[in-house]
């Protein structure tokens, strides 16, 4: 389910009943999620969207490309449907599809709606979180306070990440990862609006300081959200965006930018 936790009675039970070895020999997340949508689209929804699923094993974001506007297309509503279909394909998998760049695959054959949206699908076994990444919407794995490992944008130049649109082969262009999790340690999985505006050392501040006041992870995701939006709103501040504006010989961007911001935080427990 698009934009909240999909715990189903039915597919709840049937996903611990097939996993249940596994988890057991492994650990399990909690989540939280906050998304705050432009605010000259808060009436469409933003372009953004998330889904969390199978006992927040699965989960994914989806961000899409705001350009279609100019042609009279929101494409929010392909990024909605992307991760909608991503949600039941793991639902109705019953805990048998364990690959996100399958999921990913199946999930763009099936979305027919205009438009086209970067992405990351992932999956955690109860010990190594797998994911699919297409574009600059990413995550970041923080352990004892340090990026342990994080995604790599894909872009083709600023501004211009990669994408997927109806009828494309995401298999050509996705960027896989494995990462062996430990207790304790936070994902922070979010679309460009978060790390357009704020720094590594600022993220890694407030979920720790979060973390110190504990804070659960949808508090912290608020946090992260919120922050990233002020920042969003601000001009004659320095940001990862206008770094990235000036590198590539656009200059005066000096200020954050203001999006749609989707931040998703899983804490690793026993």
């Amino acid at each position: 389910m698009v934009n909240k936790s999909s715990d189903a009675k039915n597919s709840e039970e049937t996903w611990k009943r097939i996993g249940e070895d596994e988890v057991k020999k492994g650990y399990s997340l909690s989540s939280g999620a906050s998304s705050l949508p432009h605010p000259s689209k808060v009436m469409t929804g933003g372009e953004d969207a998330y889904f969390v699923a199978c006992g927040n094993r699965w989960f994914g974001v989806a961000d899409g490309v705001g350009q279609w506007a100019l042609t009279g297309v929101n494409a929010g509503i392909y990024s909605r449907e992307l991760m909608e279909n991503c949600a039941k394909l793991v639902e109705q998998s019953e805990g048998l599809v364990k690959s996100p760049d399958e999921i990913l695959k199946q999930s763009a054959i099936q979305t027919q709606s205009p438009g086209s949206s970067t992405v990351l699908v992932a999956f955690f076994d109860g010990l190594v979180l797998h994911a699919a990444n297409i574009g600059d919407s990413g995550f970041w794995v923080l352990r004892n306070g340090v990026v342990f490992r994080k995604s790599t944008p894909m872009v083709y130049g600023f501004n211009f990440p990669l994408q997927i649109e109806r009828g494309d082969d995401p298999s050509k262009i996705i960027q896989m990862y494995a990462i062996e999790l430990e207790e304790g340690d936070v994902i922070v999985t979010a679309t460009d609006g978060l790390f357009d505006n704020l720094y590594e050392r600022e993220i890694i501040n407030i979920v720790s300081r979060s973390l110190e006041d504990s804070l659960d992870p949808t508090g912290i995701a608020d946090l992260l959200a919120r922050r990233a939006r002020e920042i969003g709103e601000s001009l004659g501040v320095k940001t990862p965006f206008g770094d990235a504006a000036h590198t590539s010989g656009h200059h005066g961007l000096n200020r954050g930018k203001l999006d749609d911001v989707t931040v998703l935080v899983f804490i690793v427990h026993k």
